[in-house]
């Protein structure tokens, strides 16, 4: 009788310890394994290039009073316009506002301005956040700032539609003490904090997107990313959904 409950509780023991030493994975963890409350908040910068576009240009700071943020094409980024990354293939995101466009046009030039990408992306109609990775043919080079644009389909009959915006991608390496971090964070939210306190924004945001994704009505994940989006002064759009499209697989 001793030695079954002995074996019993070694095999109990064994499954808690392949547990424990599991490798982190990007799936979501149960809802019961989230910690209560994590602030994610993403350092200030100084106002860039402008996030927003509106009718046929942009424009850069704040929008002007009386002015809904929810109505114009609108980067998902800091403040100085700079999507810091330590992906070679990252992904950028966008609020896209109601429009007629049926697409849009985005290209990314490396910093002698020659075209590393190009590619044309079907849209939904939805007002809502959208994004696109970066395919596996491109590879940005590290501590190099590369720019995009991404302009609306041109329609002669409505000015409105000739919407265009842009912004810098910067690919940049992790410190040691940053690659313990995330190794010991168990927990994606965690991850996500420890990405935004070191300045990189796409994983940050990624993870989140993916989190919201994943658990739509999870109130610490969309707490997480309200603060994310208040902290980058992009109050006005937190609340807009995520809309599937925009996805290159080359």
């Amino acid at each position: 009788m001793g030695y079954h409950k002995l074996s019993s509780y070694v095999a109990t023991f064994s499954v808690a310890l392949c547990v424990a030493l599991a490798p982190l994975s990007l799936e979501t963890p149960p809802l019961s394994a989230q910690p209560l409350y994590v602030s994610i908040k993403f350092p200030s910068t100084p106002v860039g290039s402008p996030r927003t576009a509106i009718g046929g240009g942009t424009r850069g700071g704040r929008l002007m009073s009386g002015v809904s943020l929810s109505s114009h094409l609108t980067v998902l980024s800091p403040q100085n316009n700079i999507v810091t990354t330590v992906s070679d293939q990252p992904t950028l995101y966008w609020y896209i506002p109601k429009t007629e466009a049926k697409s849009a046009d985005f290209v990314v030039y490396d910093p002698e301005g020659q075209l590393v990408y190009q590619t044309k992306v079907a849209l939904e109609g939805i007002p809502g956040v959208v994004k696109l990775s970066l395919p596996r043919t491109v590879e940005l080079k590290m501590g190099q700032e590369y720019d995009w644009t991404l302009a609306l389909d041109q329609s002669p009959e409505n000015e409105e539609q000739n919407r265009s915006v842009g912004g810098k991608i910067k690919r940049t390496a992790l410190t040691a003490t940053q690659k313990a971090q995330l190794a010991a964070a168990r927990q994606p939210l965690q991850q996500a904090e420890i990405y935004a306190e070191a300045g990189i924004w796409q994983e940050t945001i990624s993870i989140l997107a993916q989190l919201r994704h994943d658990r739509p009505s999870d109130r610490n994940i969309n707490a997480a990313w309200k603060e994310l989006l208040e902290s980058v002064e992009l109050k006005e759009i937190a609340n807009a959904p995520l809309i599937e499209c925009c996805r290159v697989d080359k």
